[in-house]
């Protein structure tokens, strides 16, 4: 009968890295979902004073934790991408291992971080992805590599890389890539190849990649993704590691560069 009962509960997480200072600092919060503390409808998400709100093509972010604030106005350049079949994506041939799954690649950013008694101006590009449903992998796969790109000539890359419980791929593995006119081609797990060429050991435990070379034939893409820093781990329950990239290659022949954000589950126990 208590007016707080509720079987729904939210998590966020919040991270800067500040690449200069070799620094990556994360903050949690959970908070129960019954719409007072923590809730979500269809133009907002929140928790406490953690906000994501929209309002016709704009977007909202309003974060802050003890010295740091971060104020965001985000406005869609790109339309909706819709991954997998119509935005049906799944992970395994098993029913139920499937999320719903839209992005919108760009978002043109600006806004304001304050760090301390110094506040910086923004601008740049947002990536918004989204998924819900009521399962994601099956018991035989162990975690994923989630990569998504922005490119110099305009084009978006997002690929997951799901792993067996023995490091292999799985071939359910999938992603998209979309051109400068928002135009998707979908990519299946023998489109993409990924070779790991680093490593970085957690001080809590559990070996990361840290460096990837990926290779997309069909797209003319030769592409080699560094962390801009190597500790981007969140400490967080679970522990994952999920971080900015810089991007540097060729795509049929001429140079390309970009930036990023590669997320990596499974790795830490």
């Amino acid at each position: 009968g208590s007016k707080w009962h509720t079987n729904v509960a939210f998590a966020a997480h919040f991270a800067i890295t500040d690449v200069d200072e070799d620094n990556f600092i994360f903050f949690q919060r959970y908070s129960r979902g019954d719409g007072r503390l923590a809730g979500a409808n269809v133009t907002k998400v929140w928790l406490d004073d953690w906000v994501l709100v929209m309002d016709d093509d704009q977007w909202q972010i309003s974060v802050s934790e003890g010295d740091l604030a971060l104020n965001l106005s985000l406005k869609q350049i790109k339309p909706v991408l819709l991954n997998g079949d119509a935005g049906l994506s799944r992970k395994s041939e098993k029913p139920g291992n499937a999320s719903y799954y839209y992005a919108i690649t760009r978002m043109e950013s600006s806004g304001t971080l304050r760090i301390g008694d110094e506040q910086y101006t923004l601008s740049g590009l947002t990536w918004l992805d989204r998924e819900w449903g009521t399962s994601a992998l099956s018991a035989d796969q162990q975690g994923w590599d989630w990569f998504a790109l922005h490119l110099s000539d305009g084009s978006d890359l997002m690929f997951y890389n799901l792993r067996n419980e023995d490091g292999s791929r799985h071939p359910y593995s999938a992603g998209s890539w979309v051109d400068r006119n928002g135009i998707k081609t979908a990519l299946e797990d023998d489109d993409v190849e990924i070779e790991t060429i680093g490593i970085w050991e957690s001080p809590l435990g559990g070996t990361y990649p840290s460096g990837w070379k990926i290779y997309i034939k069909n797209k003319g893409l030769e592409l080699e993704v560094a962390p801009m820093i190597k500790s981007q781990e969140l400490n967080v329950t679970p522990r994952y590691w999920e971080g900015a990239v810089t991007v540097t290659g060729t795509r049929n022949s001429t140079p390309i560069n970009g930036s990023g954000y590669v997320e990596l589950t499974g790795y830490a126990k």
